[in-house]
């Protein structure tokens, strides 16, 4: 009797024993599973996440993205290194009261790198009259107007620096690509002045200086359209500082 007693208590003791080998065998047999299909945590998590989880996901991913983004500066399409430029051209030279100039000339440049380029120039000066002085002299009030001195003509060497280079759409039909540039040079004045004992004049040669702003304008890697802003200083007759501005358009041709 009592060794039966005995056996009911060891079969009673090994149930939960088998009861626990048998749930980690199952665990184990999961975990296996879950490890061959590929299944993470991760995975699981990103299936449980609400749509607004998701959409501030997207987001912050976007936001870091454009903030890694590398920005890369675009090669040149037209490159004037080491090239010759020839610009012929033309212009008005707009502010003397009584002399309007139409400057026709040209200009030779080396363009020693992209940004630097040095330039001589020269322009002969038509002179027309304005306005305002075949008034004067029409009407009698003046006999003649106070014409002190003409610009005749002027050569000028100038240093020129390109720190802007870029490109539009025009009317969003085509892409234009242009540089500004910027320069400074001396150069010399051909006048004739005109004393009130001498009204056919007296030639005079005079140094001066001006200043330059312009945009070059691309059409191809040959030609390219130019506009000019230019002040020139130079002595006056009888004293004084003339400072003739000279706007121009241009053709260049490099080569």
């Amino acid at each position: 009797m009592s060794r039966i007693l005995m056996l009911l208590m060891a079969l009673t003791l090994a149930g939960p024993a088998f009861a626990q080998d048998e749930s980690a065998g199952e665990s184990a047999e999961a975990a296996g599973e879950a490890a061959e299909t590929g299944e993470t945590t991760t995975e699981m998590d990103d299936a449980t996440a609400t749509s607004a989880e998701r959409a501030l996901e997207g987001d912050l991913a976007k936001f870091w993205g454009s903030r890694r983004k590398v920005k890369v500066v675009q090669k040149r399409l037209f490159e004037k290194d080491g090239r010759l430029e020839f610009t012929p051209y033309g212009g008005v030279v707009p502010n003397d009261d009584f002399i309007v100039y139409v400057p026709v000339g040209a200009r030779l440049g080396y363009h020693f790198s992209e940004a630097f380029t040095v330039e001589g120039s020269f322009a002969y000066a038509i002179e027309q009259q304005t306005d305002l002085r075949t008034f004067l002299e029409e009407e009698k009030i003046l006999k003649r107007a106070d014409i002190q001195e003409i610009v005749k003509m002027y050569y000028n060497v100038n240093l020129l620096w390109s720190p802007i280079y870029g490109k539009i759409s025009l009317l969003g039909l085509k892409l234009s690509h242009f540089e500004t540039y910027v320069g400074m040079g001396v150069g010399l004045f051909h006048t004739k002045e005109i004393p009130a004992d001498n009204p056919t004049g007296n030639d005079a040669n005079k140094l001066g200086a001006n200043t330059v702003f312009g945009f070059r304008w691309f059409i191809t890697d040959m030609f390219n359209v130019r506009t000019d802003y230019r002040q020139y200083f130079f002595e006056k007759f009888k004293g004084g500082v003339s400072i003739p501005v000279e706007l121009t358009l241009g053709v260049g041709v490099t080569i």
